[in-house]
């Protein structure tokens, strides 16, 4: 049983981290891919919503305005979910140049703002977005682009995190260079597994209204495409930058609540149909696999460990070995912000990190502990920042 438990977890970490990513990484090298069919623009709503983000709020109304597409085919609207700072204040300078505000008084969450403000918009296109994200002017024609293509349903694009100045950047850029290289090679072998909820666009007839209840609502609204038939895009040259969270701390709190919603997606059947084979693969191996990580890892750990000490083969010694000098990498990492901020420290301390926040996410996704609501992250940075 012992020697079982290693070597599954070991086969099943072996999987997620290297062959499942290097088989999509050989497909993503293809040439060709591309979904690109000529058709007239059609009319898209950008729908944004918003709790306290008066630190990015007028940067990004300029920004939306900014946005290369006729401006008879695009409406702004923005949804603020009971904020209480100058939001309101913000929003209303730009009343003028057709910017529409709702100002939910009642604070209920993310999807009941999109589900109220996207009643309200009038566009064949959905195109949603988070407050402190900023488009290239190019990125919306780049994902509009693919709807040419009666197969595919949504798009998402490349929402890069400025995460140089977060105190865990080098560990984060690793993980969304590898995510990307991942989500291009499942768009062209069958569909991206979920969408960045920073930028996307999904065809409105294909958007049901979300669950009040959902932490991963992007997620939820991209199962409901595949499951409909349709295909979901990941276009590389359509890009936006997104402040990423600048201390460990925020970014544990963002990882617990990601983590929690996979096990009401799991509970709710958010997943491809069994008729959807490659899709149905794509997420057994991109998103079922990489939730059970925590355990496998533990597991791994626990089984090294007593097989070294009852004497097995130095292959478990050697294993135990490497697996005890990657943790305390990441716990030096984790007193040491100097240390965290080297490629090879912040790569162990975000992994480490990430996958213990998944684990603890998971349980109170179990428990029904995690709340609707998020609480705002600052969007400030300073040198001094350590947590």
């Amino acid at each position: 049983m012992l020697l079982a438990a290693f070597w599954i977890s070991a086969i099943g970490l072996l999987y997620g981290f290297i062959i499942y990513p290097g088989i999509l990484f050989f497909v993503g090298q293809l040439k060709g891919g591309k979904t690109f069919v000529e058709a007239e623009l059609p009319r898209v709503s950008l729908v944004i919503a918003a709790y306290n983000e008066e630190s990015v709020l007028k940067k990004k109304l300029e920004n939306a305005l900014e946005i290369d597409y006729p401006s008879e085919k695009l409406e702004i609207l923005l949804g603020s979910d009971g904020s209480n700072d100058l939001t309101a204040e913000i929003a209303s300078r730009f009343f003028d140049v057709g910017v529409k505000f709702y100002d939910y008084r009642i604070r209920r969450g993310k999807p009941s703002v999109l589900n109220e403000t996207i009643a309200k918009s009038s566009g064949e296109v959905l195109f949603l977005c988070d407050a402190n994200v900023m488009f290239d002017p190019h990125a919306l024609k780049r994902l509009v682009a693919h709807l040419g293509n009666p197969a595919i349903g949504a798009v998402t694009g490349d929402v890069r995190l400025e995460s140089h100045e977060a105190n865990f950047g080098e560990g984060e850029s690793a993980y969304y260079k590898l995510e990307r290289a991942i989500q291009l090679g499942e768009s062209k072998l069958g569909s991206v597994m979920g969408v960045d909820g920073g930028m996307y666009i999904i065809r409105r007839s294909l958007f049901d209204t979300l669950p009040s209840w959902a932490l991963n609502e992007e997620f939820i609204a991209s199962m409901r495409v595949i499951r409909k038939g349709f295909r979901i895009a990941y276009e590389p040259d359509a890009f936006a930058i997104e402040t990423a969270t600048p201390t460990a701390t925020q970014e544990w709190r963002r990882r617990v609540r990601v983590s929690a919603g996979s096990v009401q997606i799991l509970r709710g059947g958010f997943w491809p149909p069994a008729t959807r084979p490659i899709e149905l693969w794509q997420f057994l191996s991109h998103k079922a696999l990489r939730w059970a990580n925590p355990l496998l890892l533990a597991v791994l750990f626990v089984a090294s460990a007593v097989l070294t000490l009852s004497g097995a083969h130095p292959l478990y010694k050697m294993m135990l070995f490497m697996q005890a000098a990657f943790y305390s990498l990441a716990t030096l990492a984790t007193i040491s912000l100097a240390f965290r901020n080297t490629k090879i420290g912040g790569i162990a301390f975000y992994f480490t990190m990430s996958h213990i926040a998944m684990a603890v996410g998971m349980v109170k996704g179990l428990l029904g502990r995690q709340a609707t609501t998020w609480k705002q992250a600052d969007r400030t940075f300073s040198s001094h920042t350590s947590v």
